[in-house]
């Protein structure tokens, strides 16, 4: 398995939203998320195998560290989906997930 460097994101609303809103969209792909809205780890599955990683929120932004993946899914892929996803949960009522 292999790691990524850190990225931010910038997103809208609360990190405690974000948070409760992130951890409900991974408890319902059959992943795991620990920590709280300042911090924490997650890990979910994905086709290739299991995504890992650390975040960290500071004021509107979130640094995410993907610490585990597999060796065919890229880092710019990963990257990319989770900048695209991000600002769109915070974004995003209850209803909509």
């Amino acid at each position: 398995m292999a790691s990524c460097p850190p990225f931010s994101v910038d997103f809208t609303g609360s990190a405690q939203e974000l948070f409760v809103k992130i951890a409900t969209m991974i408890h319902d792909h059959g992943g795991t998320i620990t920590g709280g809205p300042s911090g924490g780890a997650f890990t979910v599955g994905s086709p290739l195998g299991a995504v890992a990683g650390t975040f960290m929120v500071s004021g509107q932004t979130c640094t995410i560290t993907i610490t585990q993946r597999p060796f065919l899914l890229p880092c710019g892929v990963i990257q990319n989906f989770i900048k695209s996803h991000l600002p769109a949960v915070a974004q995003a009522q209850f209803s909509d997930l």
